[in-house]
């Protein structure tokens, strides 16, 4: 059996990214973080920690995490006992890792089964200038076969 341990929480700062964002809106209800959390201004310096800090607990996008050796993402839920893994089954034991990883759990994302995802815009700069022209070829680009295939290889849910 695995000893107590005290949670030692550690988020990117708010100002940091839409991740955090999210997680303050949808998860503490805009209430912020606690007087605990330490702030890890990458996800990088952050799976490091973790993995030499027994207690540690982290939130990044299931992209950046699922693959990781080092690294276990927990498993979520809305209602109890009936948790979602990010994990497309059946896991990869650590042992196997890095010569095979994890997969994202693609069906949970795109069903919702997952309560934990969100929509990730390409927002434009409506200028009429070179800025928009390049921002409407890279939203067009990315709603291509193509571009739907390099979001999939990205570890993200194509929309299409």
């Amino acid at each position: 059996m695995a000893p107590d341990l005290d949670i030692l929480p550690y988020s990117r700062p708010l100002s940091a990214d839409g991740t955090a964002e999210f997680f303050v809106k949808a998860i503490l209800q805009e209430r912020g973080f606690g007087q605990t959390v330490e702030f890890i201004y990458t996800t990088t310096q952050a799976l490091r920690v973790l993995a030499n800090t027994p207690g540690a607990i982290y939130y990044a996008s299931a992209s950046e995490i699922v693959p990781q050796c080092t690294v276990k993402a927990l498993s979520v839920g809305s209602q109890v006992g009936n948790l979602v893994s990010a994990y497309q089954p059946p896991a990869i034991p650590a042992q196997q890792c890095p010569e095979k990883r994890n997969q994202a759990n693609i069906q949970a994302f795109q069903t919702g089964q997952y309560p934990l995802t969100r929509l990730l815009y390409v927002v434009l700069n409506r200028n009429g200038r070179a800025e928009e022209a390049a921002g409407e070829a890279y939203a067009n680009f990315l709603l291509t076969a193509q571009g739907q295939e390099l979001i999939r290889s990205a570890g993200f849910v194509a929309i299409r």
